[in-house]
C-alpha cells in the first residue's frame, strides 16, 4: 500500500514538474519568437489600449521591458502600464508603479505624468459630501503639487477642472456639517466650517447659502458688523440670489436699505469670482501619457 502511495506521489510530482516546465517554455516563448523593435511594441500596446484589449496591451509592455530594458520606451512603458492598471481599477498597483518610476527614474521628463497618475487615483476615489473627504484632500494636494512643481505644463487645464470639483465637494461637506451643527443649536461650532468655506472655498457653489448663514449666525448672537459684513458681500455678488433674499429680510433692520442705493458698497464688500465648470463635453476623466 506504502509503495503505490509513493509511486502515485511521484506521478504527480513530475506531471506538475513537467507542466511548469511546459509553462515555462511557453512563457520564454513569448520573448524568443518577438520580431518586433522596441517602437513597434510600444506602438502596438497603445493600439490594444485604444480597443480596450488591456491585457493584449500588458502583454507587449512586457515584452518591451524585457527584450529592451534601455530603451526610452522601457522607461515610458512603466507608465504606460499604470495607466492600464489605472482603467482596470488597480489603483494600489497604480500607485506602486508610478512610485516606483519616480524612485528610479526621478529627472524623467516623463516624471509629472508619474505624479498626475498617483493624484488620479486618489480623485476617482472621492465620496460625496456626506462621507469621508481623505480622499478629496489627498488629490487637491498632490494636484496643487504638480501645478506648482510644473507650470504650464499640458496637464495643467485638466488638473485646475480636478481642483474646482474638488473644492466644490469639500466645501459641499463643510456645509453639511455646518448645517447639522445648526440643527442641534451649536452656532460656534457651525461658524467654524461656515468660516473655512468662505476662507478656502469662496469661489465654489456652496458660498451664497454659506454667506447667508453666517449673516443669519452672526445677527442671532448679536455680532451686528459681521452681520452686515457678509450679507453685503452676498447683495455685491449675488443680487439676484434667493439668498440674497432670505439675507435682506435678516438685515433689514440694521441698515436703511434704499432701492436705489447700493448700500453694500459702503461696506466695501469682497468680490468673489465663481469657477463655471467648463462643458463636460471638453472633459476627461483622465489623460494618456503619449
Amino acid at each position: 500500500m506504502k509503495s503505490l502511495i509513493l509511486v502515485i506521489l511521484c506521478i504527480l510530482i513530475l506531471t506538475c514538474s513537467a507542466n511548469d516546465s511546459d509553462e515555462s517554455n511557453k512563457d520564454q516563448s513569448i520573448y524568443n519568437k518577438n520580431t518586433l523593435n522596441d517602437y513597434e511594441l510600444f506602438t502596438l500596446a497603445n493600439n490594444f489600449i485604444d480597443t480596450n484589449n488591456l491585457d493584449l496591451a500588458l502583454i507587449e509592455l512586457d515584452k518591451l521591458e524585457v527584450l529592451f530594458p534601455n530603451s526610452v520606451y522601457a522607461k515610458k512603458s512603466i507608465l504606460v502600464t499604470a495607466y492600464i492598471h489605472f482603467l482596470k481599477k488597480d489603483y494600489e498597483k497604480t500607485r506602486a508603479l508610478a512610485e516606483s518610476f519616480k524612485n528610479y527614474y526621478p529627472g524623467n521628463q516623463n516624471i509629472i505624468y508619474a505624479n498626475y497618475l498617483e493624484a488620479m487615483t486618489y480623485y476617482v476615489a472621492i465620496k460625496k459630501s456626506n462621507f469621508s473627504q481623505e480622499n478629496s484632500l489627498l488629490a487637491l494636494e498632490k494636484f496643487n503639487f504638480i501645478l506648482n512643481a510644473y507650470p504650464n505644463s499640458k496637464y495643467e487645464i485638466d488638473i485646475i477642472i480636478k481642483i474646482k470639483l474638488i473644492k466644490n465637494n469639500l466645501a459641499s461637506a463643510n456645509l453639511d456639517i455646518a448645517k447639522f451643527y445648526l440643527d442641534k443649536g451649536n452656532n460656534n461650532g457651525a461658524l467654524v466650517y461656515l468660516n473655512e468655506i468662505f476662507k478656502n472655498y469662496s469661489s465654489s457653489l456652496s458660498i451664497e447659502e454659506t454667506l447667508f448663514l453666517l449673516t443669519k449666525i452672526y445677527y442671532e448672537i448679536e455680532e451686528y458688523e459681521l452681520s452686515k459684513k457678509y450679507a453685503s458681500i452676498l447683495a455685491y455678488n449675488f443680487p439676484d440670489s434667493v439668498w440674497y433674499e432670505k439675507s435682506y429680510n435678516v438685515i433689514n433692520n440694521l441698515v436703511d436699505i434704499n432701492a436705489n442705493e447700493k448700500w453694500y458698497e459702503k461696506l466695501n464688500p469682497i468680490k468673489i469670482f465663481i469657477q463655471d465648470l467648463e462643458k463636460k463635453s471638453d472633459y476627461k476623466l483622465i489623460q494618456s501619457i503619449e
